[in-house]
């Protein structure tokens, strides 16, 4: 991998807004902190927090986050399996909803509106129109697309191509220093046609911290009940994934380097992410972001370090 001059832009998590910070008063507090850390930029979606949805909307709203200069990016509220949710009428109401609920108007429109998931049920064709219809109205400014396979990808760009719709410029996916199959197949097609990359997960929801590994999951998502958990441990609880994070833990002792901290530097310094690319941080303490974004500044890792973070991906690739 290339080491980046500097890293990709850093965007705050908002899934943790109307949960871990629940309170006009904690959100305020939040926003203060990331002005001063120079994050600019908030990721939320129609359905965060998933046991309150659209309270992460609605607090950023209630602060006027936007009026305070931050570019909002959030998602079309998913239905059910995905059925149904990209069609035009769906997608309108599902905008117009956020829009009432971040107060949002001429002043100040969405800066990416994602397609949170495929919808299966509604032609392509449809839902490039419908999105169209809506960039149009001026209620966003670039179109994002999340969790699409690379093949429905390019179906959808060939078709915005052939209509004259928007095209997606931002593409959101989960990548982090063990699930890298991005790399493969979906980086390329984006590098081609212009499109920047969001990484979510960077730390894989908290298994590289290794506390499910060395089995202190308490407060964590990995405890018992927590939904979000539960799919993370289908993705990560397995052999070959424990074995990558001790082996990541020895080599990270003899440099005196903490898991999240070299995970953090990794996929902003050393990772297949380039310029005009970004990471999602989420955190559910201060405490935690600003430790964080500390990390981020202190630069490339050791090359040995690195080394061993790279043979990590070979290893679940071979698995």
């Amino acid at each position: 991998m290339l080491l980046l001059s500097s890293p990709p832009t850093l965007i705050f998590g908002g899934a943790s807004i109307g949960d871990a910070y629940n309170t006009v008063s904690a959100v305020s507090d939040l926003l203060s902190t990331l002005q001063t850390l120079g994050i600019h930029r908030i990721d939320t979606a129609a359905r965060y927090p998933s046991p309150r949805p659209g309270t992460s909307e609605l607090l950023l709203g209630e602060v006027s986050a936007a009026k305070q200069g931050f570019a909002i990016d959030t998602k079309i509220i998913p239905l059910g399996d995905g059925s149904g949710s990209l069609a035009p009428q769906a997608v309108g109401r599902s905008l117009d909803g956020s829009y009432q609920r971040l107060k949002l108007g001429e002043d100040a429109n969405v800066n990416v509106l994602y397609c949170h998931c495929p919808d299966p049920q509604t032609p392509l064709e449809e839902q490039a129109g419908g999105l169209d219809a809506q960039f149009r109205r001026g209620l966003f400014k670039q179109l994002g697309i999340s969790n699409f396979s690379p093949e429905m990808l390019q179906d959808f760009l060939t078709i915005c191509d052939r209509h004259g719709f928007i095209k997606p410029s931002v593409y959101q996916g989960q990548y982090n220093v063990l699930c890298r199959d991005v790399e493969k197949d979906l980086l390329p097609i984006l590098r081609r046609h212009g499109i920047a990359f969001v990484a979510f997960s960077p730390l894989a929801g908290g298994f590289l911290t290794g506390r499910l590994t060395t089995g202190d999951v308490a407060g964590t998502r990995f405890s018992d009940g927590n939904v979000m958990g539960q799919y993370l441990r289908v993705q990560y609880d397995r052999h070959e994934m424990h074995t990558a994070v001790k082996a990541l833990q020895d080599a990270l002792k003899r440099e005196g380097i903490g898991n999240v901290e070299a995970c953090l530097r990794w996929i902003c310094w050393h990772s297949a992410l380039r310029e005009g690319d970004g990471i999602i941080l989420g955190a559910s303490r201060l405490e935690q972001l600003n430790k964080n974004c500390e990390a981020v500044k202190r630069g490339p890792l050791p090359e040995s370090i690195v080394q061993v973070m790279d043979a990590l991906g070979n290893m679940e690739e071979s698995s």
